[in-house]
């Protein structure tokens, strides 16, 4: 497997959406630091990653939901322990500004990407023993805390931790007779994430040490 594109970023990576449209699909970024907040979008065809603004000083209450080639749309949640809603804000992307703000409304997504999520299996779940098993058989590996698991037509991702002076994440892809043919640490310590990894138009897409996005080819 070869490497489509990486990225590093100056601040580390907070979350990753998809927006656009399905024969152009595009990365929206959002990367914090230093009390602030940045957008970015990547473009999956045409590989290049554009700045598109620093994110408005109430960012930590916005969760993009989607946007086209001209606008974004985000819910506004509360302040509170178990926010609600509490507006859903547009905002032009060029220039960048919000233009309209309104009432909590059902909103559906617009596009629909065919991306792919691993299952995560929980170090409490009964499951995870048969992980646990598995690894310590196939690759002589004592896994811990949890495991992300995508099952592919052909292939088999997993993401999962394992504890060497310290946590480390590691990512592993096999074909179905579980021959290795991608093993990559793509965290250790706080830079360890909650996302792992993603699967878009069969590309495989994950954020190493929090600073670098990675995207490899088609599995």
């Amino acid at each position: 497997m070869s490497t489509f594109f990486e990225h590093s970023f100056a601040e580390p990576i907070w979350s990753i959406r998809y927006w656009g449209s399905v024969e152009e699909p595009r990365l929206w970024i959002e990367t914090r630091g230093n009390g602030d907040a940045f957008w970015h979008s990547h473009q999956l065809g045409t590989k290049s990653v554009q700045l598109i603004s620093k994110a408005p000083s109430d960012y930590a209450q916005l969760n993009f939901l989607q946007g086209s080639e001209n606008e974004a749309i985000f819910i506004k949640l509360q302040k509170a322990k178990n926010p609600g809603i509490e507006s859903i804000q547009t905002y032009s992307l060029e220039p960048f500004k919000l233009i309209k703000e309104e009432k909590p409304r059902p909103i559906s997504a617009e596009n629909t990407f065919e991306f792919q999520v691993p299952q995560h299996y929980d170090e409490s779940q009964e499951y995870f023993k048969d992980f646990q098993a598995f690894f310590q058989k196939q690759f002589n590996e004592t896994i811990a805390k949890g495991i992300d698991y995508f099952e592919g037509n052909d292939k088999l991702l997993f993401s999962y931790y394992l504890y060497d002076n310290g946590w480390k994440n590691y990512l592993r892809v096999c074909n179905l007779a579980f021959e290795t043919i991608l093993l990559e640490q793509i965290a250790e310590g706080d830079t360890i994430g909650y996302q792992t990894f993603t699967l878009l138009n069969e590309q495989l897409i994950f954020v190493k040490d929090k600073l670098k996005l990675k995207i490899y080819e088609k599995l």
